[in-house]
């Protein structure tokens, strides 16, 4: 009888016939989730100039990323698809898990609740009283506004990278009358904190509350390192289930001006309904634009559905 011997040459064969296997079922995965070809998620493929990944697609990505045990903190270096595949290389081997987001409801055409869908939030169920409500994610934590904060959120809203896209549309009031107006027709508001550093990076607020009808509209703005890297609207998305959770919401509103639009289109029909559309509704840098009235209503199984 002779042993077999293995060659170094054929335990690194092996090992990178292992490391394709795996990133092709990433791959697989990844494309499934997206609803893209996994041919066009080659590795050099960058996720928002080529691929089109918009905030919510991106939040999708991290969710997926979040179950195979990836941290927020390496996701800013993530641009192209062979970033995401080096990084989960380096985490240690776990079972392999799917992430299913849920969509729209069988046998109705309204649009299941995002939030209830992304993983990395906390579950109330494991929460020591599950009546408390979900203020904190593993990367953010909503707080209420204290004076302190002032600053921080005027300086939001003069920003050039993030007035425009805010109430006042690069057309602030003075620090007086934007601290006098910041509570005007404000169901209820927090600013979105680094769960690690504590500094603050936007704000969310639900405003125009019709209790009697069971309807609200959000809002929410960030600093613009935020924008296209899915942290905003995991951020948002924490804020709609803290809303449903605590008032007799049936459906929560946003209205998103056009020029903001292809930052939230991939979770139309998804994640919210698309309600109406106001042609020329928005005047802003010398045209119209329309305006996308959209609704998420509660997740599936919640009595409000029923």
């Amino acid at each position: 009888m002779t042993a077999e011997t293995t060659t170094p040459d054929r335990e690194r064969d092996h090992r990178g016939g292992h490391a394709r296997d795996r990133r092709e079922g990433w791959r697989n995965e990844i494309a499934a989730m997206l609803e893209l070809d996994p041919a066009e998620l080659f590795d050099a493929a960058r996720l928002v100039d080529d691929l089109g990944l918009d905030s919510l697609a991106m939040m999708r990505l991290f969710a997926w990323l979040d179950v195979k045990g990836v941290s927020a903190a390496n996701r800013n270096a993530l641009q192209r698809i062979g970033d995401v595949f080096a990084l989960l290389e380096r985490m240690p081997a776990r079972g392999d898990v799917s992430l299913v987001v849920v969509g729209m409801r069988t046998g109705d055409d309204r649009a299941g609740l995002g939030p209830a869908a992304v993983t990395g939030l906390p579950s109330a169920a494991g929460r020591r009283s599950p009546l408390a409500p979900v203020l904190s994610s593993h990367a953010y934590q909503l707080t209420p506004i204290q004076e302190t904060d002032l600053p921080f959120l005027y300086a939001l809203a003069v920003h050039p990278e993030s007035s425009y896209r805010w109430r006042y549309r690069g057309n602030p009031p003075s620090p007086e009358e934007f601290t006098a107006e910041l509570w005007g027709q404000v169901l209820t508001q927090f600013v979105a904190r680094n769960a690690t550093s504590g500094e603050p990076a936007g704000l969310v607020v639900s405003y125009a509350a019709d209790l009697a009808q069971g309807h609200a509209s959000i809002g929410a703005v960030f600093t613009p390192d935020h924008a296209g890297t899915g942290l905003a609207a995991e951020i948002t998305a924490l804020f709609v289930r803290y809303l449903f959770h605590t008032f007799r919401l049936h459906k929560v509103y946003l209205e998103v001006p056009g020029f903001n639009w292809p930052q939230v289109e991939s979770g139309a029909g998804r994640l919210f309904q698309v309600e109406g559309v106001l042609r020329d509704h928005d005047f802003y840098a010398g045209r119209y634009w329309d305006k996308y009235v959209c609704a998420v209503y509660p997740p599936v199984g919640d009595a409000r559905t029923e």
